[in-house]
């Protein structure tokens, strides 16, 4: 993975309908001193390094993601919110699969009611250090190449289906 096509750039705009909810709830720093402000800092997290780097918040199944840790942002999501939606990414094979995993939580934790509600309560833990299920795991070198070369293959296909 590691290269952002465009299939997966038109969709960032998905996000506006959270902006109310962005602007209420994510801090200018850090995660927050509520439960709703770490729920929204953490969904934030995966999704802008989804969509600007091409990261995952777990490499060991099919997506390897690009080189960046962010199993703790889901692994907190996980813990403390209860959120299965996360577990769909041993399952994903493709970055529509994945990107629809990232909608799907969205969807479901940045609801303004909710949020309203867990705005009230402390927040919990730390969403820089959180254990869980989800796993980063370096790559070393030839698996990068390797990698590298799939993604090439999978950007050429994507062309020439384009101007099919």
């Amino acid at each position: 993975m590691g290269y952002i096509t465009y299939e997966n750039s038109v969709s960032w705009s998905y996000y506006n309908r959270f902006e109310d909810v962005t602007n209420r709830y994510m801090p200018w720093s850090g995660e927050g001193n509520s439960f709703a402000s770490q729920i929204v800092t953490a969904v934030n997290k995966l999704v802008y390094k989804w969509y600007n780097d091409g990261d995952v918040y777990d490499n060991r199944y099919t997506l390897k993601g690009w080189c960046n840790d962010l199993s703790s942002y889901a692994n907190w999501l996980a813990v403390y919110t209860g959120t299965v939606e996360l577990h769909k990414i041993q399952l994903a094979k493709t970055y529509g699969d994945y990107e629809q995993i990232l909608k799907s939580v969205a969807d479901l934790l940045l609801d303004e009611e909710l949020l309203a509600v867990l705005d009230k309560k402390p927040r919990r833990g730390t969403i820089y250090e959180c254990e869980g299920p989800f796993e980063f795991v370096e790559l070393d070198e030839d698996e990068w190449e390797e990698e590298d070369y799939e993604e090439e293959e999978d950007e050429d296909m994507w062309k020439e289906e384009a101007y099919d």
